[in-house]
């Protein structure tokens, strides 16, 4: 069973990445997390906290011909592509003055240092981009997840893995495809991901070839040292 009530902000937002670009209430975001407190005020007063951060967007439901309900109203609850932006800056570009660093999770064995967002100030630009927006609405289309399954069973350091895993995946997928050697680390069930997650980025580069070029760009200007 998932946990009860007391998600954290960054699994939340994670459960919302892997849903985007879907509107919710708080209450359906409750049943998607596999909870039923997340229609008491709380969580309304959390979303208003996130949004206030800009880390998620709050609209209010049209509900046309006038107010059909009295008290508090309906509001929807998404993200955008300067949402992700602002998530990246929150919680991966992040000055943590108690230890005197940045946090980079990109500096890992499993990345092999290539993705140093230290490096340039315009990394968070390329991650909430309108051709990473694209591609990440039509990944989570294609391939839909039950985040209460996946949340609830891992850790906190697993969720921010997932995290960067999930937003950094445009820069990923271009870098395997400019450069194939990379997927000799693959497994060969990591192989049918990414033959799954190649074929919708090719369908988003002809649905947004502008978006896309501004993406390789930025990509080129920032990963010209790797290539």
């Amino acid at each position: 069973m998932p946990k009860a009530a007391n998600y954290t902000d960054e699994e939340i937002l994670l459960a919302l990445i892997w849903t985007m670009p879907n509107k919710m209430t708080k209450g359906q975001i409750g049943r998607l997390l596999g909870i039923k407190s997340a229609g008491q005020k709380h969580w309304r007063d959390r979303f208003e906290r996130l949004g206030k951060k800009n880390l998620l967007s709050i609209e209010k439901l049209d509900l046309g011909g006038g107010e059909l309900f009295h008290g508090s109203p309906i509001l929807w609850y998404y993200l955008t592509e300067a949402n992700l932006e602002a998530i990246w800056r929150q919680y991966f570009i992040h000055y943590d003055e108690r230890h005197n660093l940045v946090n980079d999770p990109f500096l890992t064995p499993f990345s092999a240092g290539i993705w140093n967002v230290t490096s340039s100030l315009e990394f968070s630009k390329l991650v909430g981009s309108k051709f990473n927006y694209h591609f990440l609405s039509a990944t989570n289309e294609a391939t839909p997840i039950k985040p209460a399954v996946r949340i609830g069973s891992v850790s906190k350091e697993k969720t921010w893995k997932l995290m960067d895993a999930v937003l950094s995946i445009g820069w990923k997928t271009e870098a395997y495809r400019r450069k194939p050697v990379l997927l000799d680390t693959l497994t060969s069930e990591q192989k049918k991901a990414y033959n799954l997650v190649n074929s919708l980025y090719d369908g988003q580069i002809k649905a947004h070839p502008a978006d896309y070029k501004k993406f390789t760009a930025l990509f080129e200007k920032n990963f010209k040292y790797y290539l």
